[in-house]
C-alpha cells in the first residue's frame, strides 16, 4: 500500500513539473493579441482579436500532448488500481490545467492595464487567457483517453489460459 501512495505521489508531481513546463512553453510560444495606442485609448483592433483563438489553441495542444502522456504513463503503473485511476486522473490533469494557466497568466505579459503613458502607435501584448471552460477539460480527456489506451492493450494480451489452449483448425 505504501509503495503505491508514493507512486501516486511521484506521478502527480510529475505531472505538476511537466505544467509549469507546459506554461513557460505557453509563454514562449503564444502569440497575443496586440492591443495599440491611439488618440482614443488603448485599442484591440477586431483583427489582433482574433489572435486570442491561437493562445487558447495552443494551451489546449499542449494539454492535450500533457494529459496523453501522464495518462498513458499512470495507466501502465496504476493499472493494478483498476476504476480509482480515472477519478484520479480526471483529478491530477485539472489541477495541472489550471495550475498551467495561472503561471502562464503570471509568466506572461501584463497587458494594457500595467502600462502608462506610451506613445501612440505603441502596441502591448495581451495578457494570456484561456475563455472557455473547455479547454481545461481536453486536459482530462487526454489524460483519459491515455488510461483507456492503456486498458485496453492491457486487456488485449493473451491470458496464460489461452496460450496453453490447443488451436481449433476447421
Amino acid at each position: 500500500m505504501r509503495r503505491t501512495v508514493v507512486q501516486v505521489v511521484a506521478l502527480v508531481g510529475v505531472l505538476l513539473v511537466l505544467a509549469g513546463g507546459a506554461a513557460a512553453l505557453w509563454v514562449a510560444l503564444a502569440s497575443p493579441p496586440q492591443w495599440e495606442v491611439t488618440q482614443q485609448g488603448v485599442v484591440l483592433t477586431e483583427e489582433a482579436s482574433g489572435a486570442q483563438v491561437g493562445v487558447e489553441l495552443l494551451f489546449v495542444a499542449l494539454g492535450a500532448a500533457v494529459g496523453a502522456l501522464w495518462g498513458l504513463v499512470a495507466g501502465f503503473v496504476l493499472r493494478r488500481l483498476g476504476w480509482v485511476v480515472v477519478p484520479l486522473t480526471v483529478a491530477a490533469t485539472l489541477a495541472a490545467s489550471v495550475l498551467t494557466w495561472r503561471l502562464g497568466v503570471e509568466l506572461g505579459p501584463e497587458g494594457p492595464l500595467a502600462s502608462r503613458d506610451l506613445p501612440i502607435g505603441t502596441r502591448i501584448p495581451a495578457q494570456l487567457a484561456v475563455d472557455s471552460p473547455a479547454s481545461f477539460v481536453v486536459w482530462a480527456i487526454a489524460g483519459l483517453v491515455g488510461v483507456f489506451v492503456v486498458t485496453w492493450a492491457a486487456g488485449r494480451r493473451p491470458d496464460v489460459s489461452e496460450r496453453s489452449a490447443p488451436a481449433l483448425h476447421p
